[in-house]
């Protein structure tokens, strides 16, 4: 239980549209922030043009009002409900205004160490090309979690985990200690290149890790992609922002191979900074 707690070590931001898709990230939200102590904001953001249908300025203006005065009802239902239900305080806030300058400056303003966004069904070919994702992995340096297409976890407790590639960076490789913590299942490592290439220091404790090494071929992709489902791997992390790995997750544009392995996966996906 969170709500009487002073002091969290990881600032959790939801990004929610209302949709089925963002309660679901708020689902994750909430359960990671159980495991690794973290504190969950919701912020939700309308442009004006998807309310005002007048260009009256004094309609338009009472289309706004009433249109808060609802949206923020669904908000607090929505958020009250939560918290009931998992004991725990979440701050929300809604904004008008242009959808990715908001999204940009509330983020900017908190800080926020986990972004988590909503995965819609019909992105799901290439999710990443969906604008607000793309967006936030441009001009954010925060770990950016992608909840999975109508997937929900019970916990996050005991999480089987997947990294690609071979690079982690400190803060990087907290959270995975920190969701590692109470821990049991191994931590799977997929990467593409040479068995010499891939003997790393990715993991200093390599008590309980697995590595998975795939050979650069035309059914490489497919091969990553039918090994983390026949693990059972639960959450997949990808270093985002790395000199020397293939990953290459530079202002939003994510290369090859990755991103192929990515559109193919049905689970969590957690950018890592």
């Amino acid at each position: 239980m969170h709500t009487k707690q002073s002091y969290f070590k990881y600032r959790l931001l939801v990004l929610m549209d209302l949709s089925k898709a963002s309660l679901v990230a708020l689902d994750n939200a909430i359960q990671l922030a159980e495991v690794v102590n973290g504190n969950v904001e919701v912020f939700h953001v309308k442009a004006p043009t998807d309310v005002v249908r007048y260009e009256n300025q004094y309609s338009a203006i009472t289309e706004i009002h009433e249109d808060y005065h609802n949206t923020m009802l669904r908000l607090r239902n929505i958020i009250t409900n939560a918290e009931k239900k998992n004991h725990i305080h979440i701050k929300y806030q809604m904004a008008y205004g242009n959808i990715k300058i908001a999204i940009k400056e509330h983020i900017d303003k908190v800080q926020p160490d986990i972004i988590l966004l909503g995965k819609r069904k019909s992105k799901f070919i290439d999710f990443l090309s969906n604008g607000i994702t793309k967006f936030v992995l441009k001009h954010s340096t925060s770990n950016i979690l992608i909840a999975g297409e109508s997937y929900r976890f019970h916990s996050y407790s005991d999480i089987s985990l997947g990294i690609y590639g071979k690079t982690l960076r400190k803060h990087g490789f907290q959270i995975i200690n920190d969701l590692n913590q109470k821990g049991t299942k191994p931590t799977r490592i997929f990467n593409i290149g040479n068995k010499k290439e891939s003997e790393n220091e990715l993991l200093p404790n390599k008590r309980n890790v697995v590595s998975y090494v795939f050979s650069e071929g035309a059914n490489t992709l497919d091969a990553i992609a039918s090994y983390v489902s026949k693990t059972n791997t639960q959450l997949f992390c990808i270093p985002r922002n790395s000199t020397n790995d293939r990953t290459l997750l530079k202002l939003g544009k994510v290369e090859t191979p990755i991103k192929g392995v990515i559109n193919k996966l049905n689970i969590p996906i957690l950018f890592l900074r």
